[in-house]
């Protein structure tokens, strides 16, 4: 048995009537050549059945401990019914794009079931183009954004991982012989032990301390306190700790998240249960073609051909506010050495989203600045200790606020962002399942309460593919920012061919003092394995 962890049960707190933390992906295959067998149900049913063992979060229920005394834990149900996690959906045909995304959006809708392993597989037939497409749901109770390309690469015909049963290198814990009885004597003595948890964490913590002082000085426990707290406070308190930073030629600090009042965006409203998905895709070649021309990074490019179609999109809408909206920036904390690979290894970063400039050029250059200033700060945090001490917060303590938080007044529930940008890294080869070749992977990821609107990317092979989701009766139609994607992208393209046609900066990078990284990583290279900027 495997223990949630406090950011594990925080994914569970947010299952409301209106919103559920599923993350889906939507992956479509090449049309069958003549007398070719597609990944149909049958193949699936056999495929699961051989790679389940090597998927642990899919071959877990979640049990709860008597009396909500402790996290609860991920333990064995015992036979698995794969049919009752699969299912097929034929589309009327001719299905379109539309049709697809249509029911995609349908089946976002709704919460997994809790009484068997939180996932199910959906392949959708109907196509006009005689492709079939499959959504992987799964709960991010469970897994975090970066483990779904994982999952399907082990779904595939030629994994690029070894397939191992059990990758965990800390001992999991027995099954309870004496059931929930066991279970909550278990709990107790978790409790009792705190104390000693505690006294090693503090340990630790002091290390890290140590180790910082070479560079942030006395500056460091001032610039951690500082930098966690929101809004005013944390604005206050980080300009007087880098007045001593500055002194030292230390890198300065900026809250971990600026206000709890961003700019007020249409989407940014409580939202009903229902969503709405569109996906599409963009050449990664010319991604990372206009980026070199600044000296920008390919993750920086994204985020900025983002920030204008989310401008172009508000415009259309009633206008784009005077002020940079906050967007919300899942990080990757993954590394080899971790002791659980499948859980949450996931943190948030937060950063000005420059939808009030009309400059493509500027709004990547703004994008570079603001990305790299948040990326140092929170590159300063003790995030591997953060995530241990949210284990000690009351288990149910996570579940209560979000409670209060959606029968708050409507002014005072939306979310402290305005929407979510996340950029997951995915394979650079082609896939094929049954022999047929993945065209490519669309997420579809999940909505938080006060914020109805999410932007969730992967590159596959030679392309970016883009999956939006929003709620509808905030976001309305998301089919035209699909075109404002591509039309950023091509004014982009159109003013650096404007600006550089004759400076030929193919090889400067942007400068330093711009706010820019010194090499060509990007924030998701730097953090190993990481996002941008959306669930």
């Amino acid at each position: 048995m495997q223990q949630l962890t406090g950011l594990d049960q925080m994914f569970f707190s947010l299952d409301t009537q209106t919103t559920n933390s599923v993350l889906g992906g939507l992956v479509r295959f090449e049309p069958p050549a003549d007398g070719q067998i597609g990944p149909d149900e049958a193949f699936m049913r056999k495929r699961l059945a051989e790679r389940l063992p090597f998927i642990p979060p899919m071959t877990k229920v979640v049990r709860n401990v008597p009396l909500g005394l402790d996290y609860g834990y991920l333990a064995d149900p015992g036979r698995i019914d794969i049919d009752d996690h699969l299912r097929t959906v034929e589309l009327p045909a001719p299905a379109d794009d539309a049709a697809l995304a249509e029911e995609v959006s349908r089946i976002m809708g709704f919460p997994l079931r809790s009484d068997r392993p939180l996932w199910d597989l959906w392949i959708i037939t109907g196509l006009a183009d005689g492709s079939v497409a499959m959504l992987l749901r799964i709960h991010h109770g469970m897994v975090d954004g970066s483990t779904m390309p994982r999952i399907w690469d082990l779904f595939s015909d030629e994994p690029t991982e070894p397939m191992e049963i059990d990758r965990t290198r800390t001992a999991p814990l027995p099954e309870p012989l004496f059931g929930e009885a066991e279970m909550a004597v278990r709990a107790v003595t978790g409790i009792l032990k705190r104390p000693l948890t505690m006294t090693r964490l503090t340990y630790r913590f002091g290390k890290w301390v140590v180790t910082r002082y070479p560079e942030d000085g006395l500056t460091t426990v001032p610039g951690l306190v500082t930098r966690v707290l929101p809004g005013a406070p944390g604005r206050v308190g980080t300009s007087a700790v880098n007045f001593f930073r500055r002194r030292r030629g230390a890198d300065e600090v900026q809250p971990y998240l600026e206000t709890w009042f961003p700019p007020r965006t249409r989407f940014n409203a409580r939202a009903s249960s229902s969503r709405h998905f569109v996906f599409s895709e963009m050449e990664l070649a010319r991604v990372k073609a206009v980026g070199k021309r600044m000296g920008a990074t390919l993750n920086n490019t994204v985020v900025a051909i983002c920030a204008g179609a989310v401008r172009r999109y508000l415009e259309e809408h009633g206008g784009s506010p005077d002020e940079p909206l906050c967007v919300c920036v899942p990080v990757s904390l993954r590394h080899e050495d971790i002791e659980v690979p499948w859980s949450n290894h996931v943190h948030m970063m937060f950063s000005d989203f420059p939808t009030q400039l009309d400059d493509p050029i500027e709004r990547v250059r703004v994008v570079t600045r603001d990305l790299t200033r948040a990326k140092n700060s929170f590159d300063g945090l003790p995030t591997h200790l953060i995530r241990e001490a949210s284990n000690f917060l009351p288990k149910d303590l996570l579940s209560w606020m979000t409670k209060l938080w959606i029968r708050l007044p409507e002014n005072y529930s939306r979310a402290p962002w305005n929407l979510v940008v996340s950029n997951v890294r995915g394979p650079s080869k082609p896939a094929t399942m049954n022999g047929v070749r993945v065209l490519g992977y669309w997420p579809a990821s999940f909505l938080s309460i006060g914020g109805g609107l999410n932007i969730t990317l992967q590159s596959y092979v030679d392309k970016i593919c883009f999956g939006f989701i929003g709620a509808p009766e905030l976001v309305g139609d998301l089919w035209p920012l699909v075109d404002y994607m591509n039309d950023a992208l091509a004014e982009l393209e159109a003013a650096v061919d404007a600006q550089y046609a004759t400076t030929h900066l193919d090889t400067a990078p942007v400068t330093p003092e711009s706010g820019a990284p010194k090499t060509n990583e990007t924030v998701n290279d730097v953090v190993a394995e990481k996002i941008t900027v959306s669930r």
